[in-house]
């Protein structure tokens, strides 16, 4: 929490060591609702909007769920934004009217008419229209308006004027020294802003990050805004919904006249042993006054190192990335304690001036696997970007993806209900490693970010094994560690399974959003009479069409039942230099989640085995292997479309391919152009059989790129393509037969 002091002068009195963004109140706002993104404070109670129902929710003094929990108003729905005069309360809906509220009989007054496209964000300006009152008002990135009590408008800041791209709530400041102002709410990418604007709506640099300090973290989305003198006695309030994260109140002051901060340090945590390692950071000036010299200092608990930096000019909420004079020599394997602090004579506040942080030395630096989790479902129409990312991402060797599904057959309570605590917000939604996080379209920029970072363990040879004749899997794993690391951490293993079908009907049709509709997809093709469980329009303008029907990379058990991976894997305390060997619980393939809707193909399955810091939740290291088999006899089945098939499970119609091949040549005679073609191995590594009279051969990638053209007969070689989903097409005269295969170089 940031504190900074400055005694505030107001009419009223004074404010003793008022406190800028000093925490008032965090309270997770989904114990009274979902959805809620208006709030108000009454004088008595909290008023919480759900912007997707009638439903407002009403809460006391700390946040705690009132009874009646909740109340409707006639004639008023979806309420984003709520704001008052003193005596009514005025609500903004989205919609181009006002309405106008008796906030103790809780019905609709009156409706005020606006120019207002969308009235999302309101506030009440009493200095408007000469006194006599008035609102601003607007929606996201487009101008800001501000109407009379009648609705007429009165004046307009520009969106070129003001900047902001996604306000979601707004305030008026009448407390403030210098003011009046306007606080504005923004959404802007993984950071929740509350921006302090003048009256004339231009940015004056004092701004706030509310998802540095509240307790649910980042990812949270803007909401609505509202300021008050009433809430704490001697203070005024800043009160504000972070949706699905938190219903806060920061106190209201002036920043202070000098407040350097230490805000961040990036050193890296392990290096190979011996090292001489840069001590650096970031300085950020919290004050008014800009900042000209400073002193950084670090302490590895024995000696003292200062540097004395001059000739800065760091103005109000910018930084400077330092890099001291003198650097940390690692000499051992064991981790090295810092501290890291600034001096400044002037400094108001010495609270936010230092951090720690630990060096280990390292044998040698392991090969990064980052992991990404997509947060998905079958019910979700804007999703099937995320299944889009987690394709594109399979031609890359150190990325794994795991999709992980809710409110479905697929849904495993425990990895989706705590999944989270690290990667926060709604669906579609994605992370890489739990500490990133972001729309999960990112996974490309969100590995390239992460498997940059040093870790000091890997996930060494995993053999994942399916018995036919006990339907279980079983998993065996190494980790190494290559220094002597002090921590908390745990094995945990994702069984995770490609192309799942449903079987029958209780999976929700889904819709895919390509560029231009409300999902904000990736435009995607395929090559043709292949859709891969996608179908959609392929204007230029696509709007949703068809259903999503096949799922990949589907998580299908979790080991131990527990997020953070099995307890007792790995030693407690200190783990030293070496190799950790460790067997996961065998895995009966009849408790896999959805089981009973899409079955089981060992074929199509793979094991991942993830080193996890159970501290943070963080995933250091991670590998995967494909199931392999044992007691599965060999049987075919008859596809028309794609030949004889050995589905893996040994109940395959046919014993011998020979006997399948008879009857699917007989059949595929009378299906027209159709004709009888065999693949295996799938997934297969190095060469391709295909076995049954054909032309030419063409592979696409699942984006509909020719990867390959070939007239070889029964064996290709694919051996320089990457792992990864493919489509071959094979061609006989006019027909073609098409083929799914699974490139896999494990």
């Amino acid at each position: 929490m940031k504190k900074l002091l400055l005694a505030l002068f107001i009419t009223l009195g004074t404010q003793a060591q008022a406190q800028l963004w000093n925490v008032q109140l965090d309270e997770d706002p989904t114990a009274l609702g979902t959805g809620l993104a208006g709030v108000a404070w009454t004088g008595t109670e909290f008023w919480c909007a759900a912007w997707n129902s009638a439903d407002i929710y009403v809460a006391d003094a700390n946040g705690n769920a009132s009874t009646p929990a909740s109340f409707t108003i006639s004639g008023v729905t979806g309420t984003r934004s709520i704001t008052t005069d003193g005596t009514y309360m005025y609500i903004g809906a989205n919609t181009s009217s006002i309405y106008q509220v008796d906030p103790i009989t809780r019905t609709l007054v009156s409706t005020i008419n606006t120019s207002v496209t969308n009235c999302r964000y309101l506030t009440y300006d009493p200095t408007l229209d000469a006194g006599n009152g008035g609102f601003w008002s607007g929606a996201y990135g487009s101008d800001i308006t501000s109407v009379d009590m009648s609705g007429t408008t009165l004046s307009t800041i520009t969106s070129a004027t003001h900047g902001l791209g996604g306000i979601y709530g707004m305030a008026f400041d009448n407390f403030s020294t210098g003011g009046p102002y306007l606080w504005a709410f923004e959404q802007g990418g993984n950071s929740a802003d509350i921006v302090q604007l003048t009256h004339a709506g231009v940015p004056t640099g004092i701004m706030h990050d509310a998802t540095t300090d509240l307790a649910g973290g980042g990812a949270g989305l803007a909401g609505g805004l509202f300021i008050c003198n009433n809430f704490q006695t001697g203070a005024n309030s800043m009160i504000g919904i972070s949706q699905g994260i938190s219903l806060f109140s920061y106190e209201l002051a002036d920043p202070p006249t000098d407040d350097p901060i230490l805000s961040s340090l990036d050193i890296d945590a392990y290096v190979v042993n011996p090292s001489n390692v840069d001590v650096k950071g970031m300085i950020t000036n919290g004050g008014l006054n800009p900042i000209n010299s400073i002193d950084v200092k670090w302490s590895d608990g024995t000696n003292t190192y200062t540097d004395n930096l001059t000739g800065l000019n760091i103005t109000m909420n910018g930084s400077y990335n330092f890099t001291h004079s003198t650097q940390l020599n690692v000499t051992s394997l064991a981790a090295n304690s810092l501290t890291i602090w600034i001096e400044y004579p002037a400094d108001l506040d010495t609270t936010n001036n230092t951090l720690t942080t630990a060096v280990a030395g390292l044998t040698s630096i392991p090969n990064k696997v980052t992991v990404g989790e997509e947060k998905t479902g079958t019910w979700c129409g804007w999703c099937p970007r995320g299944a889009v990312a987690l394709a594109e991402m399979e031609a890359t060797s150190n990325f794994i993806g795991i999709a992980v599904h809710n409110g479905d057959p697929m849904l495993i309570n425990t990895y989706d209900g705590n999944l989270g605590t690290y990667i926060p917000g709604g669906y579609p939604g994605g992370g890489v490693d739990r500490v990133l996080e972001g729309d999960p379209s990112t996974f490309s920029t969100m590995h390239s970010t992460r498997v940059t970072d040093i870790v000091p363990c890997a996930v060494n040879s995993i053999t994942a094994n399916f018995d036919g004749s006990t339907n279980k899997i079983s998993v065996s794993a190494d980790a190494e560690f290559f220094g002597n690391i002090l921590g908390d951490f745990r094995l945990s293993c994702v069984i995770v399974e490609d192309d799942l079908q449903s079987t029958n009907s209780s999976w929700d049709q889904v819709n895919y959003y390509g560029p231009g509709g409300s999902g904000n997809g990736t435009n995607m093709s395929f090559p043709p009479n292949v859709n891969n469980g996608f179908s959609f329009n392929t204007a230029n303008s696509p709007t949703p069409s068809g259903n999503f029907g096949g799922y990949d990379h589907v998580a299908r058990s979790l080991s131990n039942n527990d997020i953070l991976g099995d307890v007792g894997s790995l030693p407690s305390g200190t783990v030293n230099v070496g190799t950790y060997s460790h067997t996961f619980s065998d895995i009966n393939i009849n408790t896999l989640s959805g089981y009973n809707d899409a079955g089981f193909n060992w074929t199509k399955t793979h094991a991942v085995v993830m080193i996890i810091n159970a501290a943070t939740g963080e995933i250091l290291n991670a590998g995967k292997a494909a199931l392999t088999s044992s007691n599965i006899t060999a049987s075919w089945d008859c596809d028309l479309v794609n030949g004889c098939v050995d589905p893996g499970t040994g109940t395959g119609t046919y014993n011998t391919l020979a006997s399948c091949t008879a009857v699917c040549n007989v059949n595929a005679i009378q299906e027209n152009n159709e004709f009888a073609i065999n693949l295996y191995p799938n997934p297969v590594k190095d060469v391709l059989i295909i076995e049954g009279n054909y032309t030419s051969a063409n592979i696409y990638d699942v984006f509909g790129k020719l990867i390959l053209t070939t007239e070889a007969q029964k064996t290709i070689n694919v051996s320089a393509l990457s792992n990864g989903v493919y489509f071959v097409n094979i061609n006989k005269n006019k027909a073609t037969t098409i083929k799914k295969i699974t490139i896999a170089k494990y």
